[in-house]
This record gives C-alpha cells, structure tokens and sequence, in this order.
C-alpha cells in the first residue's frame, strides 16, 4: 500500500468530474455490445457494462492529459471509483486490479500500471472520512460569513471522531492523510477570529511506548495559505475556485486541489 494512498482525496471532487464527463454519450449499443473474453459472467450485466466503458474513457483521458494532471492522485481516484460502483457489495470475480489491466491489455492504455491500489472496505471508509473532512473545510470557506462557524463546529467533530485512531508520528497512510489535513485546516482557520473555539485541530495522542516507526514528513503549507488568504476580505470566491472542479469540460485539467501539497 502506497504511503501517499490518500492523497488524491483533497481533490476527489476534481476527478469526480472528468468521470461524469466520461460518462456522457455512453448508449445502450454501446453497452449491449459484450465480449465474453474480457467481462465473463457480466455480460448480462449492464449497468457494470456502462461503468466499464465509463473506466475505459476515464483512463484514456487521463493519459491525454498526462502532462497537466497529477497521474498518480487521477489513478488512486480510479481505484476508488472502481472499487465504489463496480466491486463493493457486488459477488463478481473481480478486483480493481483485474479491471484495470483487462482495460490496458484490451484498449492499450498503459497510464496506472503503478499507482493502481486493490481497495478493501477499510480503505474505502477511511476515504469517506477524509472526504468528508475535505467537504466540510470547503463549507467553512463558503458560507454567508468569511469563515462558518457552524461548519467549523462540525468539521472539528468529524476530527476529533477519528483522530484517536492515529498517533504522533505514525507512517500509517490514513494518518498520515489525516495529518495533512490537519495541517491545511489550522493554517486556513487562522485569521477565523470569529470562530476561536474552532481555530485549532489538535496534535494526535503519544504513543504509550516508544515508536518504532518511521517520521512522516509534510510539506510546508503555512506560508501558501497565508499568501492566498492574506488581503482578501471575501474568500468566497477566491477559495472556492481553489477546492472545488472546474464546471468547463474542455479545461479539466485545471481541477486539481492543491492547497496541501504545494508550498509558496
């Protein structure tokens, strides 16, 4: 499992996009139409044959993009999706790993041979509740006010549901996504005057022995976040450009959420 697993979840919406985008002028010929060779015991199976095709698109247009997406954080979104509408709770013999490499094998198209990641129900919750954390800071920052306190107030307790689950320092790549965002949260929620009580996440616990594990290192992010807050009364819409997808098709390539992972 990659230590940067959760990465892409920042800017899940983004990619959320170029799927629905792929999913357009997909029609029942196309879906009736089934080779036995690569869908098996699907064949009868539409709506898993329509989410195929729309994996075929998605793949093929990322690596028309390649120049100007994050790969890896567009493939880890396609793990995701795969898994989400194609495998959980379903009885097929598949896994994103086999419906990934039938769509290279059959379409050529060789752009996530090394970020592809077989998603367990864990790793699926895990993902929800960092999205969930995401979506919140974004309701935060496009509110009524500069800054919502109410959002805010639910933010803090979507963390602090979960942030007893991690320890300081951990390599764990939930924790570790967990921290990020941490991060980009109390950089962001400090000039939220009007909110003290929600300003702060705190530090995950100790461990109660010494650990064993390897320090996870973080990008810098004050310096950035100050820069883009900094002078600006209405953060409406300057901030909701930063996290949320570009509605233009043609131009998906600028969808990328970057706020935690680039510095100044």
């Amino acid at each position: 499992m990659s230590k940067n697993l959760y990465n892409f979840v920042s800017s899940l919406s983004g990619y959320e996009k170029i799927k629905d985008t792929c999913s357009e002028g997909i029609n029942d010929d196309m879906i009736n139409l089934c080779d036995s060779a690569i869908f098996r015991e699907v064949c009868d199976n539409k709506n898993f044959k329509r989410n195929y095709l729309i994996a075929e698109k998605y793949l093929t247009y990322i690596k028309s993009k390649e120049s100007s997406l994050i790969i890896e954080n567009a493939c880890k979104y396609f793990s995701y999706w795969v898994y989400k509408e194609m495998i959980m709770g379903k009885t097929y013999s598949y896994s994103v790993s086999t419906i990934h490499e039938n769509i290279m094998n059959s379409k050529g198209v060789r752009i996530c041979e090394n970020y592809v990641e077989d998603i367990t129900t864990e790793i699926f919750k895990n993902i929800e509740k960092l999205n969930n954390l995401h979506k919140s800071l974004i309701e935060i920052l496009t509110g009524i006010n500069d800054f919502d306190c109410d959002q805010a107030k639910k933010c803090v307790d979507l963390y602090n549901g979960i942030e007893d689950t991690c320890y300081l320092n951990s390599d764990n790549p939930f924790c570790i996504g967990l921290q990020k965002f941490r991060e980009v949260y109390n950089t962001t929620m400090e000039p939220a005057e009007n909110c003290p009580q929600y300003q702060f996440l705190p530090p995950f616990q100790e461990r109660p022995e010494k650990s064993a594990n390897t320090i996870a290192t973080f990008t810098p992010l004050g310096s950035w976040v100050r820069h883009r807050l900094s002078g600006n009364k209405n953060l409406r819409n300057k901030l909701e450009k930063e996290f949320t997808a570009s509605q233009n098709s043609s131009e998906l390539q600028d969808i990328e959420y970057r706020v935690p992972y680039n510095s100044s």
